[in-house]
C-alpha cells in the first residue's frame, strides 16, 4: 500500500513540533478538568482497581465476593470477569499508592489513577494523529486528528471515569497506525520491523483488555500484508512475534478465570434488535455517535479520499469500524449503560477521527472549528457533569415491568424478580437510554445548572427536568429515599472546578469522594475474611485502619482480630471504638459475634438489640430470634455482602 499524501514526513508519525505540542495540549486540557472525585466508584474501575491491589499486594487476581457481574471462586473469593489489560495498567499506581498516600493523606492516590487515564486518552488522540500523518496527511491533519480525538469526542469525558475505553481507543488507535507507518515506502526496513512488532503487540494487549478485540490480531496483519512484497513475511513474522506473548497472556487469564476462553461473559447475549440499536447509536437522541461526535460527518468522506489512493487502508478502517458499531448495536446492553455517550464505540474514535482529518484538508477551515466546537462543548457537559450522577439520578424512577419475553434479553444481574408478586423488574439503568426525556443531554445540564446554583440543590431535585405526565416517568420515591447517602453527596454540593491533583487537598468533611486505592486494601481484608485467612485479613485491615481511621475500618478491623482469634487485642481495641459517637451498629453485631464464641448468649442479645436499635434491618433482627447455634460465622456472612445482590 502506497498511501497519497500532500508532504512526505522524514523522520517518525510524531517527529513534527506542531503535532507534540498538540498532544500536550490534549493532556494539559484533561488534566485541567479531570474530577478525581468519582474514579473506582462504578462496578467496572471498581473490580479493576480491586484487581489491580491484588495483583501489587499479593501478587493473586482474586477479589472479594459481592459484585453482582463478578463471577465466584470456590475457595470463598472471586474474580472480575473483564478483561485484564486495565487491571495489569492499573498496577502501577497501586504499587505507588501506599508512599503517595502516607506522604499526602488518605486519598491521595486518586490523582495517580486518574492521571493513568489522562494518559491514555492522550495516547488514543496520538495515534489519531499518527494515524493521520501516516495514511498521507500533513502535519495540520495530524493535529486536527489529535483534537479530533483528545477533544472533540466523547473521549474527552473519560478523564476522571474508570472505564477502560481510553484503553481500548488507544490500542486500536495504535494497532493501525504503526501499521500504515510500517508499509509506508520511505520507512526503514528495520524500523519498519519495529513498527508491525508494535502493531502486533497493540492487537495482542487489546485482546488482553477486551476479548472482542480479537478482531484487530487479522485486522493487524491484513494492514501490514500490503506494502512492498519484500518485506511482507518480515512484516507479518514481526507482528506475530510482537502480538503472540500477548495472546498467550490472554488465554492464561482466561482458563485461570473461566475454564475456557471467551466465557467470561456467560448470561450476557447479542440480543438487542440490530437495525434498531444501529440507529440509535448513530443519530438516535440519547447515544448517538452524530450528537457526540459531530465530526463524524467527515469522516465518511475522509474514507472516501483515502480509498482513492490506498483501498485497502480505507477499507480496513470502515471494516473496523463497522464491526464496534455492529456488535455494539447488537448487545443486549447497546448503549455501555453508564459512560458518556455510545461507550462502546470509543475503540474506533482514533479511526474515525484520521479519517476527520483527512476530509477537511479538501474543505473550508472553518468546516473542521464549528463541528470540533460543537463536539467540545457537547462533551464539556460530561466532563462538567459526570454521567454517574445522571445515573444516579434516575434512581427516583420506577422499575419497569417485564413479560417473561422481554426478560430473556437482559442477565439475570439486570433483573429484580419479586417472590410475592412475581413481578420481573428491570433497573432504571438499563433501560433510560430508549427515552428520549431521559438523555443525558437533557438530564447532565440540568444537575450541572442545580450545583451551579449552589444551596437547596436536594429540594430542587425532588422535580426532575422532564415530563412527568407519564407513569414510567413519574418519581417514585424523594432522592433522598431512593439514592444512597455517598451518592446523593456528590449530587447535592456545590459545584467545584475539576481537576488533577484535587485529591492532594481533600478535605476531611468530603466523605462521600471515592478512594478507590483504601477500598482496595478493604476489598482484601473482607476477601480474607471470607476465605477465613485470619493473618492476611488483619494485615490488610491495619493498612485500612493506619490510612483512615473511621468507622468502617473500625468494623473490618475488630472483625479480623475477632476471626482471627486475637482476644485481648480486640478487648482492647473495642472501648476506644464504643467511645465515639455515632458507632457503627455492625461495629455492635462484630462484638456480638465475639460475645456468641465466648458463649455468653446475654451479652451477645443485648449487643444485637443495640445494633438494631441503630439499623433495624432484617439481617440483624433475625439474630435476635435465632439460636446463637445457628448465627452465622461472620459479620459479612449476617449482612449478606458476600453474596451477589439482586439488581
Amino acid at each position: 500500500m502506497r498511501a497519497p499524501r500532500t508532504s512526505a514526513p522524514k523522520a517518525g508519525p510524531l517527529a513534527t513540533r506542531p503535532v507534540l505540542a498538540a498532544v500536550l495540549v490534549v493532556a494539559a486540557v484533561l488534566a485541567a478538568t479531570a474530577d478525581e472525585r468519582l474514579y473506582g466508584l462504578l462496578t467496572d474501575g471498581r473490580m479493576a482497581v480491586r484487581t489491580a491491589v491484588s495483583m501489587a499486594t499479593l501478587g493473586e487476581i482474586g477479589i472479594a465476593r459481592g459484585e453482582a457481574v463478578a463471577v465466584d471462586r470456590p475457595g470463598g473469593d472471586s474474580v472480575t470477569r473483564y478483561g485484564m489489560g486495565a487491571p495489569l495498567l492499573l498496577v502501577l499506581p497501586a504499587l505507588a499508592a501506599g508512599a503517595f498516600e502516607s506522604a499526602f493523606g488518605a486519598g491521595a492516590s486518586q490523582t495517580l489513577f486518574v492521571l493513568l487515564q489522562i494518559l491514555q486518552i492522550a495516547a488514543a488522540a496520538a495515534a489519531a494523529g499518527a494515524l493521520a500523518r501516516g495514511w498521507g496527511g500533513d502535519a495540520r491533519a495530524a493535529k486536527r486528528a489529535v483534537f479530533a480525538a483528545g477533544l472533540g469526542s466523547p473521549l474527552f469525558a473519560y478523564a476522571s471515569s474508570d472505564f477502560s475505553e481510553p484503553l481500548q481507543a488507544a490500542l486500536a488507535g495504535a494497532v493501525f497506525a504503526s501499521a500504515a507507518w510500517a508499509v509506508r515506502a520511505e520507512t526503514a526496513p528495520r524500523r519498519a520491523l519495529w513498527l508491525s512488532a508494535a502493531a502486533g503487540a497493540s492487537a495482542g494487549f487489546a485482546l488482553v483488555v477486551k476479548s472482542l478485540l480479537v478482531v484487530l490480531l487479522p485486522l493487524a496483519l491484513a494492514l501490514l500484508w500490503s506494502g512492498d512484497v519484500a518485506g511482507r513475511r518480515r512484516r507479518l513474522l514481526a507482528a506475530a512475534a510482537g502480538g503472540l506473548p500477548l495472546v498467550a497472556v490472554w488465554g492464561a487469564f482466561e482458563v485461570v478465570r473461566f475454564g475456557k476462553p471467551f466465557a467470561s461473559y456467560a448470561g450476557e447475549r447479542f440480543t438487542h434488535p440490530l437495525l434498531d440499536g444501529l440507529w440509535r447509536l448513530t443519530v438516535g437522541p440519547n447515544k448517538g455517535l452524530l450528537l457526540y461526535f459531530p465530526l463524524v460527518v467527515l469522516s465518511v468522506a475522509g474514507a472516501v479520499r483515502l480509498a482513492k489512493g490506498s483501498p485497502s487502508a480505507a477499507a480496513l478502517g470502515a471494516a473496523y469500524t463497522g464491526f464496534v458499531l455492529a456488535t455494539a448495536a447488537a448487545w443486549w446492553a447497546w448503549d455501555g449503560t453508564f459512560g458518556w455517550g455510545p461507550r462502546l464505540l470509543l475503540s474506533a474514535i482514533p479511526v474515525l477521527a484520521a479519517f476527520a482529518a483527512l476530509a477537511s484538508a479538501s474543505l473550508p477551515p472553518l468546516a473542521f472549528r464549528v463541528l470540533f466546537g460543537l463536539g467540545v462543548g457537547v462533551n464539556a457537559i460530561g466532563v462538567l457533569s459526570p454521567p454517574a450522577l445522571t445515573m444516579w439520578y434516575l434512581k427516583i424512577l420506577p422499575k419497569r415491568e417485564l413479560t417473561e419475553a422481554e426478560a430473556a434479553r437482559y442477565p439475570s444481574f439486570a433483573l429484580d424478580r419479586e417472590s410475592l408478586s412475581g413481578k420481573i423488574l428491570l433497573d432504571h439503568q438499563f433501560g433510560a437510554a430508549t427515552e428520549p426525556a431521559l438523555s443525558p443531554l437533557v438530564v447532565a445540564p440540568w444537575l450541572l445548572g442545580q450545583s451551579l446554583r449552589g444551596g437547596g440543590v436536594l429540594a430542587r431535585l425532588a422535580t426532575p427536568p422532564w415530563p412527568a405526565e407519564r407513569p414510567e416517568l413519574r418519581p417514585a420515591a424523594l432522592p433522598s429515599e431512593a439514592i444512597p447517602a455517598e451518592s446523593l453527596g456528590h449530587l447535592t454540593a456545590p459545584f467545584r472546578w475539576p481537576h488533577l491533583g484535587m485529591s492532594l487537598v481533600r478535605k476531611k468533611s468530603e466523605i462521600y469522594w471515592a478512594l478507590a486505592y483504601l477500598e482496595g486494601l478493604l476489598d482484601q481484608a473482607n476477601r480474607a475474611q471470607d476465605m477465613r485467612r485470619a493473618d492476611r485479613a488483619v494485615d490488610f485491615a491495619e493498612r485500612f485502619w493506619s490510612r483512615l481511621p473511621n468507622m468502617t475500618s473500625a468494623v473490618a478491623l475488630a472483625e479480623s482480630y475477632r476471626i482471627a482469634g486475637r482476644r485481648e487485642t480486640l478487648q482492647a481495641f473495642a472501648p476506644t471504638i464504643l467511645s465515639r459517637r455515632g458507632v457503627d451498629p455492625r461495629f455492635r453485631i462484630v462484638l456480638a459475634l465475639y460475645a456468641r464464641d465466648l458463649g455468653d448468649e446475654g451479652a451477645a442479645r443485648e449487643l444485637v438489640a443495640g445494633a438494631v436499635s441503630g439499623d433495624a434491618r432484617p439481617e440483624y433482627r433475625r439474630l435476635l430470634d435465632a439460636p446463637l447455634a445457628e448465627w452465622p460465622a461472620t459479620l459479612r456472612d449476617v449482612t449478606g455482602e458476600n453474596r451477589k445482590p439482586r439488581a
